[in-house]
């Protein structure tokens, strides 16, 4: 069944008949990394995670109960010495699968890497900026990174915007369309579990604001950037305190818990990145992916 047809077939089920289906799936894969970012907490969490065997069946089971798409992250999926498997499952389920990274490990990786239907290759700013916030030498990791998959697979350079990266902006921009890659910005989120305390780098209200009508001036002239207009605009607009049920920020529809979830490390099933600290889970060591 080719990926249209699966999606439409899944999404009828979705809309048509109100039955939750994972078409979407966020996998933390392993909660080690070879970097230490400032605002990330990942690396410090407990290093449990599914073994092979039972994450190439969970692929199996994510195929059977409806799943389109994967992303794997983490920590830094690439420390698995079963990436390469793991990926090859994915994608002989007929999962689009992508592949978050932080560009160091890439090229020991280029077989995994290949058989990709994207990559996301974090990057901050220039060298000064992506080196404080991520470590020493990983600018020109990430920059070899980019310049390696873009080869092969479609490249996504993500960016955590803060209040000291927030001029780094157009220069982002500039780099997707010199490398042919999508961009996304996003600010940086204090996530339960996930993050450090992120206070000294939040953007401020009116820095947000700025923000976002700079990545809108160059939407206009760089479709690369993978920001829709309306969402831009409605962000734009929104009111920092509303919130609306069931809705993300009030302002998008939310899906998470109905066509998508999170994986964690250690194979408990969440609805939602920003309450796993809180939601009581099923664990895909003890059940079946579509039960979870």
């Amino acid at each position: 069944m080719t990926d249209f047809l699966k999606l439409a077939k899944n999404g009828f089920k979705l809309y048509g008949l109100g039955q939750r289906v994972p078409l979407f799936v966020l996998w933390l894969l392993t909660n080690r990394c070879n970097i230490r970012c400032v605002y990330c907490n990942i690396p410090y969490r407990e290093y449990k995670e599914l073994d092979t065997k039972r994450s190439l069946e969970v692929l199996d089971e994510m195929a059977e109960a409806g799943t389109v798409r994967v992303g794997m992250y983490g920590g830094e999926p690439l420390v698995r010495k079963d990436i390469y498997a793991l990926v090859k499952r994915a994608k002989e389920n007929g999962l689009i699968t992508h592949l978050y990274t932080n560009g160091a490990l890439v090229e020991r990786n280029l077989d995994t890497i290949k058989q990709l239907d994207g990559v996301f290759i974090s990057l901050d700013g220039p060298e000064e900026i992506h080196d404080k916030y991520r470590g020493k030498g990983t600018f020109q990791e990430a920059m070899r990174a980019i310049e390696v998959c873009s080869k092969y697979v479609p490249v996504f350079i993500m960016t955590v915007l803060t209040n000291e990266n927030k001029s780094s902006i157009q220069y982002i921009s500039d780099l997707s369309s010199r490398y042919g890659a999508l961009v996304n910005y996003q600010p940086v989120l204090q996530v339960p579990s996930l993050s450090t305390d992120v206070t000294d780098y939040k953007l401020s209200h009116e820095d947000l604001k700025e923000c976002i009508e700079k990545i809108l001036e160059l939407k206009n002239k760089n479709p690369r950037i993978a920001l829709s207009k309306t969402y831009l605009k409605r962000m734009l607009n929104r009111e920092p305190n509303l919130q609306k049920k069931g809705h993300q920020l009030g302002i998008v529809k939310c899906w998470n818990g109905t066509a998508s979830c999170q994986i964690d490390a250690d194979g408990s099933v969440h609805s939602c990145l920003h309450i796993n600290d809180t939601e009581k889970a099923l664990n895909l060591e003890e059940n079946n992916f579509k039960e979870a």
